[in-house]
């Protein structure tokens, strides 16, 4: 076989065996070891084919020589017999020597048989390329069957049942509950979660800083779904809850005693205090703001820092331009253990205190401080502007 037709049928299996990959019918693992093989042959042919062209351009060399040679001497056969039959029968012959020599000139060539079986040899190695990567996928497929089939027959199917506990039956806004746990009949039912009531009881007319979504959204992420009820404590009910439950500061954050059935309430339950059967949110978590019971004082403004700390320095260096606009403020600075601080149970340093009753805190610009202040005074040097960056 010649290696141009080695090289096509080889680049043949190739693509059958690419195309075989492509389907899923051999792994991968088969597809690149058939590749890597069919590659290296490619390329040992590829090596030999200047050599293949030599050899075969001296062959047709040499074929043209012997043509060559066979033609010459049938002309001159021809030529002398023609001269022979001149000189008997004079020109008749002659005619009917050259007519034949015509005809045998225009006689088409031969295939040479050579030719011939090197086709077959080609068209042979081709089909049976084919037909051996089918019977392999033919019977890579069996295996995997049979085997499949044994493995089932051997193995027999784990029963895994729907649910073994209330944990395995969970849907978004749904309780879920674990029927007949482990058993076959095993199901999950899911009821509706009942809201948590949540009382709020705020003073929004008195307190710029009591807004209450930021600490409901952390309840409801910790609690689930909740029914807030906000009451102001300016009504006969809110001074009331009040003085039930021993507010002293604002918003408050009353919870019923269910709430003990929640998932997560093991986990958040230091924050909480039981008292006269309902759970309060303590001050710190609720962020409460407003110190109602404390005598309102126009004018004044608190500071409570750390000594040498990097946030109360800035708070200090960001107050000086307000306090030096607004010379009529009454101004006071204190310490974690002075008796204010303890008083008023502040953790949080830079805290400011407006009035001696509504807080806020962190490291403020002195714009930012000034529009605060003004929500509670009105004075005319509210109508300044002061520097919105920090310093």
């Amino acid at each position: 076989m010649d290696d141009k037709t080695q090289r096509e049928r080889l680049e043949q299996e190739l693509r059958f065996l690419k195309e075989s990959f492509e389907a899923d019918v051999i792994s991968k693992e088969e597809y690149e070891k058939g590749k890597d093989r069919i590659e290296k042959k490619l390329k040992e042919i590829k090596s030999l084919e200047p050599d293949a062209k030599e050899e075969r351009k001296t062959e047709e060399a040499k074929k043209e020589d012997a043509n060559a040679a066979v033609s010459s001497k049938e002309g001159d056969r021809i030529k002398l017999k023609v001269i022979q039959d001149e000189a008997e029968e004079h020109g008749h012959v002659h005619a009917q020597a050259e007519f034949y020599d015509a005809e045998k000139a225009e006689e088409p060539a031969q295939v040479p048989k050579e030719a011939i079986y090197e086709k077959k040899e080609s068209n042979f190695f081709k089909y049976a390329a084919v037909f051996i990567v089918l019977a392999l996928v033919i019977f890579f497929s069996y295996s995997l069957f049979k085997n499949k089939k044994e493995i089932e027959q051997k193995i027999p199917l784990e029963f895994v049942a729907l649910c073994s506990s209330d944990d395995d039956c969970t849907q978004e806004g749904k309780e879920g509950f674990c029927i007949n746990p482990a058993a076959k009949d095993a199901k999950c039912e899911f009821k509706d979660i009942p809201k948590l009531n949540v009382i709020v009881l705020n003073d929004r007319k008195s307190c710029f800083n009591c807004d209450t979504q930021r600490v409901l959204s952390i309840l409801e992420s910790w609690l689930g779904a909740l029914n807030a009820k906000e009451i102001s404590y300016s009504t006969a009910e809110g001074r009331n809850i009040a003085e039930k439950f021993g507010a002293n500061s604002l918003p408050m954050y009353i919870l019923e005693e269910n709430i003990t059935q929640k998932q997560n309430f093991e986990q958040f339950k230091r924050v909480f205090a039981k008292k006269e059967g309902y759970y309060l949110l303590n001050e710190n978590t609720a962020g409460s703001s407003f110190y109602f019971k404390r005598e309102s004082i126009p004018n004044r403004l608190d500071l409570f820092v750390i000594q040498d700390d990097k946030s109360s320095i800035s708070a200090e260096t960001n107050l000086k331009e307000f306090l030096d606009a607004f010379g009529e403020v009454k101004f006071g600075k204190h310490l974690p253990d002075d008796k204010l601080t303890l008083e008023l149970g502040i953790k949080a340093f830079p805290t400011f205190l407006i009035n001696n009753q509504v807080k806020f805190s962190g490291v403020q610009s002195a714009d930012t401080i000034k529009e605060n202040f003004c929500k509670l005074n009105k004075l005319k040097e509210c109508e300044k502007s002061l520097s919105k960056s920090l310093v």
